[in-house]
């Protein structure tokens, strides 16, 4: 099968995945370039279909590796010209290759159950990018799990795909009630850390150990009043220059390699 028009129904499908409303209708995603759908394909996550265009991968010969090892486990490949792939494409550029994966079905009863568990909550975290670098952080720094309370952007958002730069298919994340996720950290007796400017502990000083939740506030709202109330230790992490405040993705990292240095020291 090859797409030549784009009037054709499945152009108007993927374009329509690209919002909220039809991925959560569809339990889809769509995942573009050589390195998302490879790790999709490596995470076996369930790949409906490959959308490519063969002109691409004559120039870049993963792209016909990926379209074999689509193939080979069972997703329909189809071939489209390039102003049909762009017309799917949310980049600027498309590197010739996108698929339709299923939404990563996550347990969140089963992630707190772990005995060394280190979550990471985004609260109120409106920007994709960075919702999705602190997924990619948190698997770097081998968190259990990111929780990101509704409010905040969908981590299935195309942008925030592509900046877990794979992550989202290694790491379980869940999208969460807030007051739902607070009761049952409170029953299971897990403590809470959050990230708080005017916290009254340093990060450095601060106990990470297992189980324990991180949370994070969203770049305009930081976090809600509510996890303050639940928290056992607001931490800061000290500023020495001008700077009023630090990127969220970026004091992720730093609590989350703190807390893996603490419990490795």
């Amino acid at each position: 099968m090859r797409i030549t028009s784009t009037k054709n129904p499945l152009v108007k499908r993927l374009r329509a995945l690209a919002e909220r409303p039809a991925r959560e209708a569809e339990g889809r995603m769509v995942v573009e370039g050589v390195r998302l759908v490879a790790e999709a394909l490596t995470a076996r996550v369930g790949v409906e279909l490959l959308l490519y265009d063969p002109q691409a991968g004559t120039k870049d010969v993963r792209i016909a590796e990926l379209v074999a090892r689509a193939a080979s486990a069972g997703a329909r490949t189809i071939e489209a010209t390039p102003h049909v792939i762009a017309a799917c494409s949310q980049v600027e550029t498309s590197q010739g290759i996108l698929a339709v994966v299923e939404v990563p079905a996550v347990d969140l009863s089963a992630i707190l159950e772990a005995p060394d568990l280190l979550l990471v909550v985004a609260d109120r975290v409106a920007d994709p990018g960075n919702l999705g670098t602190i997924v990619r952080v948190a698997d770097a720094a081998g968190a259990t799990g990111v929780a990101v309370t509704r409010g905040s952007v969908d981590p299935h958002n195309p942008k925030a795909v592509r900046a877990t730069m794979g992550s989202l298919f290694h790491l379980p994340v869940a999208e969460v009630d807030r007051d739902d996720l607070v009761r049952q950290l409170a029953e299971r007796g897990i403590r809470i850390l959050v990230a708080d400017q005017h916290g009254a502990e340093d990060y450095t000083a601060a106990s990470y150990a297992p189980p324990v939740v991180v949370v994070l506030g969203g770049e305009a709202e930081g976090v809600h009043p509510l996890w303050r109330e639940a928290a056992a230790t607001l931490v800061r992490i000290p500023l020495y220059g001008r700077a009023e405040s630090l990127n969220v993705a970026i004091a992720a990292a730093l609590l989350l390699y703190e807390a893996r240095r603490t419990r490795e020291g």
